[in-house]
């Protein structure tokens, strides 16, 4: 990783977490299934596309990658937004919000796991990726809804699983605290959540590792 991507991500990671914390806790907004509560959480999603930008702002080429996928995901989220129901809606959507958050995850990775030494900035960074990991299985259980109808059940309101509830499940999967209201109901589900589930302990557990080697190897010198 170049001093120039370094820099560029230093100072701003915590941002990316506030804004994907806000996400997490204001979007029971979109309950009301309006399209003015849908566009202004889309709103603030944009936000986290601006500064997704800057963080993967080290070259000209990832500037431009950012903006189109930012760009595509806005025309896409106002079109949803009128229409949530329709299937290419929803696949196209939650691909590019796949794309953009494997793009963002990858940098902040990087800039964790290049370190030389545990700053706030890095545990910024490193929050922020748990959360990202999180809203990056949003999209993937939405596309495998709308492919497969019933793929996951809500056993407390004996409806249709939509993404509003996705996000709360992704991160109760991640965290792996499984409450059990929401049930992947066939094999592709389940080896999904199996996945989200494992990546989630194994990117806590390989974190603390990373980070503790930065302390000790400071400590030393």
């Amino acid at each position: 990783m170049g001093t120039r991507t370094h820099d560029v991500v230093k100072g701003r990671a915590k941002y990316v977490l506030i804004l994907i914390v806000l996400l997490n806790m204001l979007y029971p907004i979109t309950s009301s299934g309006s399209t003015l509560s849908l566009i202004g959480f889309a709103a603030l999603y944009a936000g986290l596309f601006i500064v997704g930008i800057f963080i993967t702002s080290d070259s000209r080429a990832h500037i431009t990658w950012s903006i189109s996928i930012a760009v595509i995901w806005l025309i896409m989220t106002v079109v949803y937004a009128f229409d949530p129901t329709n299937f290419w809606k929803i696949q196209v959507s939650s691909f590019v919000l796949i794309v953009f958050h494997t793009t963002i995850i990858l940098v902040l990775m990087r800039y964790i796991f290049t370190a030389e030494q545990v700053t706030a900035d890095v545990i910024y960074a490193a929050c922020a990726v748990y959360f990202l990991l999180s809203f990056f299985f949003v999209p993937v259980y939405g596309m495998l809804e709308a492919a497969i109808p019933g793929s996951f059940v809500d056993n407390t309101l004996n409806t249709p699983v939509r993404w509003k509830q996705f996000v709360y499940y992704s991160l109760v999967t991640l965290s792996t605290a499984g409450y059990g209201d929401i049930l992947p109901s066939n094999m592709w589900a389940r080896m999904l959540a199996g996945l989200e589930a494992t990546i989630g302990v194994l990117y806590v557990a390989i974190l603390v590792a990373r980070l503790v080697s930065l302390y000790e190897v400071r400590r030393r010198n």
